[in-house]
């Protein structure tokens, strides 16, 4: 068994996909027999249905979150309390940028998937493209909820890029579009 192939991808979560690339086989014995060995020497743990990961390694939440809906990337109040645009915001659940809508539970953490169309979800617009996951800037998190949520209160806009925000905003509808311009005139001053 070659748990180093394992390791040194640095990954903290893997799917059965991944096991597929890594261990450069599309048998499905093989990677059933490869699962079974590693939970019975305690290498690897199933953390949620399909998903695995190395014992002894933590999990990056984020990485498990984008695992849990393929196509989506981190957002929302998530990004936003990230980069003190917000206060009011527990933690305990990790908002994606979806292409449906879903909410499920793991690792003690609440993960919600917000739906937005593909026009939006797939344009690559300052979304950041972390080792194992994608995340948005705060300028995009923000034309997001503005986006679900109109008018939503910002507690601190002082480190946004302005010109960045507007910029990211026609991609969006022209209520986001007006909204970003309330905003930067308001707080541009």
């Amino acid at each position: 068994m070659n748990i180093l192939k394992l390791y040194k991808t640095k990954k903290t979560v893997f799917t059965i996909a991944d096991l597929r690339k890594i261990l450069d086989t599309s048998n499905e014995g093989t990677i059933r027999n490869y699962l079974s060995r590693a939970k019975e020497k305690w290498l690897l743990e199933n953390v949620y249905y399909g998903i695995w990961k190395i014992v002894d390694r933590d999990v990056d939440v984020f990485e498990f979150a984008c695992k849990l809906n393929k196509n989506s990337y981190i957002s929302f109040e998530t990004v936003l309390k990230k980069h003190g645009i917000i206060f009011q915001y527990s933690g305990q659940t990790v908002f994606m940028a979806s292409d449906k809508s879903l909410e499920k539970t793991a690792l003690g953490f609440t993960f919600k998937s917000i739906k937005l169309k593909n026009s939006i979800l797939l344009n690559p617009l300052w979304v950041e493209y972390i080792w194992n996951y994608a995340i948005a800037s705060q300028e995009r998190a923000i034309c997001d909820r503005l986006y679900i949520s109109s008018d939503y209160y910002f507690d601190n806009l002082e480190n946004v890029d302005f010109v960045k925000l507007r910029e990211i905003s026609t991609i969006y509808n022209k209520r986001v579009i007006q909204e970003v311009s309330n905003l930067i005139e308001k707080y541009a001053r």
